[in-house]
């Protein structure tokens, strides 16, 4: 499934995400990863799952959002990219990654003495020229992105 979104038509669609997430947002300075990664948390609000935590950390690595889906786990990883030119950021989550992640996500289990099906998907996203309807002469326009869920992603 794929859709383009600035972060005004995702705050806008769903304003109690918007809200939540404009005030978690950190310093003007937000790299374009961590950006990513606020709109794959509406995007997923807005397909219906309910975000649980993000950036979650341990000794073992990170996982960029843990959401529930209808009584499942799904941890996500989210990938963005300048260009899908030289492939999609699914291609970048390395057998490696995909075993810290796992190593990662059965530590949560754990802690959180969770005994319920998981699953792994990766957003994968890429900038994409914002429509000139979304810039006014005295606002740049606002970023969209390429959204790519890929569900399953790995086991």
């Amino acid at each position: 499934m794929r859709k383009i979104y600035t972060l005004q038509q995702l705050f806008k669609k769903n304003h109690r995400a918007g809200q939540k997430l404009a005030s978690q947002a950190g310093p003007a300075g937000k790299t374009m990863g961590e950006l990513a990664e606020t709109v794959a948390v509406g995007y997923l609000r807005e397909q219906g799952l309910s975000v649980i935590t993000t950036n979650y950390r341990c000794r073992v690595g990170e996982i960029d959002i843990i959401a529930n889906e209808q009584q499942r786990l799904v941890f996500v990883e989210v990938r963005y990219r300048k260009s899908a030119h030289y492939g999609g950021g699914a291609a970048t989550v390395t057998p490696k990654k995909q075993r810290k992640l796992i190593k990662t996500a059965n530590l949560y289990l754990q802690q959180h003495r969770a005994n319920v099906e998981c699953r792994f998907d990766v957003i994968e996203m890429s900038a994409a020229k914002a429509s000139s309807k979304t810039s006014t002469a005295s606002k740049p326009p606002a970023p969209a992105f390429h959204i790519h869920w890929i569900k399953n992603a790995f086991m």
